[in-house]
Protein backbone atom coordinates (compact mmCIF):
# COMPACT_ATOMS: atom_id res chain seq x y z
CA UNK A 1 0.00 0.00 0.00
CA UNK A 2 1.36 3.44 -0.89
CA UNK A 3 1.77 6.17 1.76
CA UNK A 4 -1.17 8.10 0.29
CA UNK A 5 -3.43 5.03 0.41
CA UNK A 6 -2.35 4.28 3.97
CA UNK A 7 -3.03 7.87 5.05
CA UNK A 8 -6.50 7.79 3.44
CA UNK A 9 -7.19 4.55 5.33
CA UNK A 10 -6.17 6.07 8.67
CA UNK A 11 -8.27 9.16 7.97
CA UNK A 12 -11.30 6.95 7.24
CA UNK A 13 -10.66 5.02 10.48
CA UNK A 14 -10.58 8.30 12.41
CA UNK A 15 -13.93 9.47 11.08
CA UNK A 16 -15.50 6.04 11.61
CA UNK A 17 -14.25 6.07 15.22
CA UNK A 18 -15.63 9.58 15.77
CA UNK A 19 -19.03 8.49 14.46
CA UNK A 20 -19.02 5.35 16.61
CA UNK A 21 -17.73 7.16 19.71
CA UNK A 22 -14.91 4.59 19.74
CA UNK A 23 -12.38 6.23 22.06
CA UNK A 24 -10.02 3.25 21.88
CA UNK A 25 -9.77 3.48 18.10
CA UNK A 26 -9.43 7.27 18.25
CA UNK A 27 -6.55 6.90 20.72
CA UNK A 28 -4.80 4.70 18.14
CA UNK A 29 -5.01 7.26 15.33
CA UNK A 30 -4.37 10.48 17.29
CA UNK A 31 -0.79 11.55 17.93
CA UNK A 32 0.32 12.39 21.47
CA UNK A 33 1.13 15.94 20.25
CA UNK A 34 -2.29 16.51 18.66
CA UNK A 35 -3.67 20.02 18.29
CA UNK A 36 -7.36 19.78 17.34
CA UNK A 37 -8.91 23.10 16.41
CA UNK A 38 -12.70 23.16 16.25
CA UNK A 39 -14.80 25.17 13.81
CA UNK A 40 -15.72 27.62 16.60
CA UNK A 41 -12.02 28.37 17.21
CA UNK A 42 -11.66 26.39 20.44
CA UNK A 43 -8.94 23.77 20.64
CA UNK A 44 -8.13 20.47 22.31
CA UNK A 45 -5.08 18.37 22.96
CA UNK A 46 -5.24 14.63 22.38
CA UNK A 47 -6.08 13.98 26.03
CA UNK A 48 -8.73 16.69 26.34
CA UNK A 49 -10.39 15.66 23.06
CA UNK A 50 -10.52 11.99 24.08
CA UNK A 51 -11.90 12.97 27.51
CA UNK A 52 -14.67 15.01 25.86
CA UNK A 53 -15.61 12.16 23.52
CA UNK A 54 -15.62 9.75 26.48
CA UNK A 55 -17.87 12.11 28.49
CA UNK A 56 -20.33 12.55 25.62
CA UNK A 57 -19.45 16.22 25.10
CA UNK A 58 -19.08 15.43 21.37
CA UNK A 59 -21.57 12.97 19.91
CA UNK A 60 -21.26 12.64 16.16
CA UNK A 61 -24.51 11.63 14.47
CA UNK A 62 -23.43 11.92 10.85
CA UNK A 63 -20.12 12.61 9.13
CA UNK A 64 -19.19 12.93 5.48
CA UNK A 65 -15.51 13.65 4.95
CA UNK A 66 -14.53 13.60 1.30
CA UNK A 67 -10.78 13.85 0.81
CA UNK A 68 -9.80 16.23 -1.97
CA UNK A 69 -6.04 15.84 -1.85
CA UNK A 70 -3.29 14.00 0.01
CA UNK A 71 0.27 15.29 -0.09
CA UNK A 72 2.91 13.07 1.53
CA UNK A 73 6.41 14.29 2.38
CA UNK A 74 8.67 11.72 4.03
CA UNK A 75 7.10 11.37 7.51
CA UNK A 76 4.49 14.13 7.18
CA UNK A 77 1.25 14.22 5.21
CA UNK A 78 -1.34 16.92 4.60
CA UNK A 79 -4.94 16.13 3.74
CA UNK A 80 -7.31 18.74 2.40
CA UNK A 81 -10.99 18.02 2.13
CA UNK A 82 -14.38 18.67 3.64
CA UNK A 83 -16.07 17.76 6.89
CA UNK A 84 -19.84 17.79 6.72
CA UNK A 85 -21.37 16.63 9.96
CA UNK A 86 -24.17 16.66 12.44
CA UNK A 87 -22.74 16.68 15.95
CA UNK A 88 -24.16 17.23 19.40
CA UNK A 89 -21.81 19.52 21.33
CA UNK A 90 -22.57 19.85 25.03
CA UNK A 91 -26.20 18.93 24.33
CA UNK A 92 -26.63 21.32 21.38
CA UNK A 93 -27.08 19.90 17.87
CA UNK A 94 -24.87 21.55 15.27
CA UNK A 95 -24.60 21.06 11.55
CA UNK A 96 -21.08 21.58 10.28
CA UNK A 97 -19.99 22.40 6.75
CA UNK A 98 -16.24 22.89 6.80
CA UNK A 99 -13.21 22.84 4.58
CA UNK A 100 -10.58 20.93 6.51
CA UNK A 101 -6.84 20.54 6.81
CA UNK A 102 -5.45 17.47 8.58
CA UNK A 103 -1.76 16.88 9.23
CA UNK A 104 -0.45 13.38 9.85
CA UNK A 105 2.96 12.35 11.16
CA UNK A 106 4.54 8.95 10.72
CA UNK A 107 6.43 7.55 13.69
CA UNK A 108 8.02 4.26 12.79
CA UNK A 109 5.50 2.64 10.48
CA UNK A 110 2.40 4.29 12.01
CA UNK A 111 0.61 7.40 10.72
CA UNK A 112 -1.24 9.46 13.35
CA UNK A 113 -3.15 12.74 13.24
CA UNK A 114 -1.05 15.56 14.72
CA UNK A 115 -3.18 18.59 13.74
CA UNK A 116 -6.68 19.32 12.50
CA UNK A 117 -8.11 22.68 11.39
CA UNK A 118 -11.62 23.12 9.99
CA UNK A 119 -12.81 26.33 8.36
CA UNK A 120 -16.55 26.96 8.11
CA UNK A 121 -17.74 27.22 4.52
CA UNK A 122 -19.58 30.42 3.73
CA UNK A 123 -22.71 30.02 1.65
CA UNK A 124 -23.46 32.90 -0.68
Amino acid sequence: MSDKEEIRTVEARRYAAMLAGDVRELAEVLDDDLTYIHSDGSSDSRDSYLAKVTAGHFVYRQIEAPVERVNAFDDTAIITGRMLAEVVVAGETRRLANASLAVYRRRGAVWRLVAFQPTPLITR
